[in-house]
This record gives C-alpha cells, structure tokens and sequence, in this order.
C-alpha cells in the first residue's frame, strides 16, 4: 500500500497559528535552467543563488525554503513570530525582512537583508542588497528596488533582533 502524499508541511507561527502552505514537486531540470537564462535577460545585475520550484520568496525567509505560502500570510506570522516593523530603510541591517508592495498596496513579494551599501553622494546604489526567492524562478542576491516589476516596491522593514 502506498503511503497517502500530504500536500502541505505542518508549520505554525510562535504565536500557534497554522500557517497555510503548499508542497510543489521539483520542476524539470529544463524548465529550471530555461527560468535562470530568463531572469539574465531582464535583469542582468541579479546574482544568481540556486534554484528550485518547490518554495517561494515567503517560503524562504519563514519556512526554511521547504513550502509555497501565500504572500497574503506574511505580515500575520511576522508578527505572530516576534518581529517588529521598523521606522524604514534606514533602519533594516543584515537578516531583516523587506516586504515588497503591489501597485494594490498588498504584500506580494518578500526577501532577506544581506548587505548595507555604503552611500555615496551621486552614486545610485539602493542602500541595502537583498537575498529574494524570485516566485517558482531562482534565489538571487539583488539591490533592494532591482527586481522584476511584477515582484512590486520595496515598503516595509521588519526585524526579530532583540536588545539587552
């Protein structure tokens, strides 16, 4: 007898909540090296990490990379796991979360502070370089506003570190 496939991971918030998720099967390896050439055409400047079909951006930063969940979700486990929003920009360093914005003003898109930049007057350099999971596409290292524009605007700045 086989074993019944369960199509979802039991995650929860620190906060107990349930967070609703997906299980996908791998894409074709293909498919996946089609997505990478892709992503070089419209937009050049991103480095390439890894890539994978079976986790999203918010998968990523809250699951371990190991499920699809729905964007919609990410500001109820963010504050159900203890972050807190920060002021802006400014104030986000290494392993906060960027939550990206539609033209709705919904959360669609999120990624992982990896790098401050130095700013430099007259340089157009984002002030923070970004790690993001780019839907079922590659994981890339990125300036915070270099993504495609489907991924929406960068809006909110959230963080866990914690102070004595």
């Amino acid at each position: 007898m086989l074993a019944q496939r369960n199509d979802f991971l039991l995650l929860q918030t620190r906060a107990k909540w349930q967070i609703p998720n997906e299980l996908r099967l791998e894409r074709p390896k293909a498919s996946l090296q089609a997505a990478i050439e892709v992503v070089k055409g419209i937009a050049p400047d991103a480095v390439f990490r890894s890539i994978s079909f079976t986790y999203n951006c918010i998968g990523m930063v809250v699951a371990s990379r190991r499920v699809w969940v729905d964007p919609g979700h990410l500001v109820r486990i963010l504050n159900q796991d203890g972050y807190r929003r920060l002021p802006g920009v400014n104030d986000a360093d290494r392993g906060d979360v960027v939550v990206y914005h539609d033209v709705d003003g919904e959360a669609c898109h999120a990624g992982i502070v990896v790098a401050r930049n130095l700013a430099i007057p007259g340089d157009e350099t984002d002030p923070l370089t970004v790690l993001s999971k780019w839907g079922g596409d590659g994981e890339y290292i990125h300036q915070l506003s270099k993504v495609p524009s489907l991924l929406g605007r960068p809006s909110e700045y959230w963080t866990d570190r914690r102070h004595t």
